[in-house]
Order: C-alpha cells, then structure tokens, then sequence
C-alpha cells in the first residue's frame, strides 16, 4: 500500500508537471496573496507549492477539493477530474510493500543505462514515446538545462510515476521499441 504522503508527493508531482510555464506562474500569483508561514518564492516549482499549500492545512489526503478548486480556476479542470480520480483510485493490494519496492529497485537499475544509450538528439522524442506531455518535457528541459542524459532520468522517473504498477521491463522495451530505439533496448536486455 502507498503511504499517504508518498501518494500526495506523486499526484502533485504528476499534476505540477502538467502544468505549462505559464499556468505555474498564474499558480504563485494566485496563492501568493495567501498569508503563508513560509511564502512562494519565485524559485518555487508548482510541486512545492501544493506541499506549502498542505502543510498549512489547505488541502490534504482525503481533502483534496481545493486543490481540484485551484486547479480549476486556473482553467485546467481536466487536472482537477485527475486529482478527484486519483484520490478515488483504490490502493494495489495485490503486491506486498516489499515486493513493490524490489521490483521498482530493479527497473530502475536500467534508467541510467537507457540514458547512457539514448541519444542527446533523440532523448525529447524518446519522452514523447514515454507518454509524457509537451510541457512536461519542456519543464523537465528547463529544469536539466538540456542536460540530455538528466532528461531521460527524470522523464523515466515521471513515466514510473505516473504509471504506477503497469512501469515494467517490457512498457520500457515497447517504448524503447516504438521510438525506433530497438537497439537501445537489445544493448541493456541482450
């Protein structure tokens, strides 16, 4: 079962990372005039924000309404019917803690040798293939600096995030497979 917070830092991260640049600066404009203990920053990522928002009680497990509010008002109910889903989404009961975390340790030991192989040119392609969206990538560029072998990473760990259980050795080779990257996939699985 995921922990509560561990389940809150992945919705925000997935909801943060769909938001474009422009929808994150709307985001600190709107709760900047909130009177918070610890105030957004200009360096703030959307992500932190929801945390600062959650820490002063605004929204939680359980009480994710004003952030699916939030997210609304900044024109992106689409992320908002994700937020509501996913806090009515049933936890996995079929895999003990332990066996989840072994098999996340596993396949992400190939996340470094995907970004060793995959090409600086082809890694914003290889993300798209992940299913990532346009301004996930774009965020994950700005904040890599363009760092190819760091946007695999991070793209890969985004990909994990968001697919939860169904992030397997063979949803990586078909991705792999699919961005016309087989022999990425054939030099880690040979």
């Amino acid at each position: 079962m995921e922990d509560g917070a561990d389940f809150l830092d992945a919705l925000y991260t997935d909801v943060a990372q769909s938001l474009e640049w422009k929808e994150t600066k709307a985001l600190k404009k709107r709760v900047s005039s909130l009177e918070l203990q610890d105030p957004v920053s200009d360096e703030d990522l959307a992500q932190d924000i929801f945390k600062k928002l959650e820490k002063e009680g605004h929204f939680g497990r359980g009480n994710l309404q004003n952030l699916t509010d939030l997210l609304t008002d900044l024109g992106r109910a689409d992320l908002g019917e994700k937020v509501q889903a996913a806090e009515l989404e049933p936890e996995p009961e079929n895999k003990s803690i332990s066996e989840q975390k072994e098999d996340t340790t596993v396949l992400r030991r190939h996340f470094r040798a995907v970004a060793q192989e995959v090409s600086p040119l082809d890694w914003k392609r290889f993300a798209r293939h992940l299913g990532l969206s346009e301004g996930q990538i774009q965020h994950i560029g700005m904040r890599q600096k363009n760092n190819s072998y760091e946007g695999v990473i991070e793209s890969l760990y985004v990909w994990e995030n968001q697919l939860g259980s169904s992030a397997t050795y063979r949803a990586l080779r078909a991705a792999l497979n699919t961005a016309g990257m087989e022999s990425v996939a054939d030099s880690i699985w040979a």
